[in-house]
């Protein structure tokens, strides 16, 4: 039961903190653009599956339920907190709004 437990939050936690570097790293970069298209696809991916748990598209509702709740929400979250603190790091190292 413990390995099982921690495999979960394995799995959580890679799934989260991927998207989080990616999109810190590009936000320094100012490459906003890569990560606003990371994020949505993160987001149409969980609402996908999150679809796909109430319909019938092909997919087992718990296999789609599981992936929305165990990659794809975690992945959207770590997302949208790593371009929030790429942003605020590339604007103190730029002096702020006044680029």
């Amino acid at each position: 039961m413990v390995l099982a437990d921690l495999l979960v939050f394995g799995l959580m936690f890679l799934s989260a903190m991927a998207p989080f570097g990616l999109a810190t790293m590009w936000m320094q970069r100012g490459k906003v653009g890569y990560t606003l298209t990371l994020i949505s696809v993160l987001g149409a991916l969980l609402v996908l599956a999150l679809f796909a748990s109430v319909r019938l598209l092909g997919v087992h509702p718990m296999n789609a339920m599981s992936a929305a709740m165990l990659v794809f929400l975690p992945s959207t979250i770590g997302c949208a907190a790593g371009a929030l603190l790429g942003w605020l790091i590339y604007r103190r190292r730029h002096g702020g709004l006044n680029d």
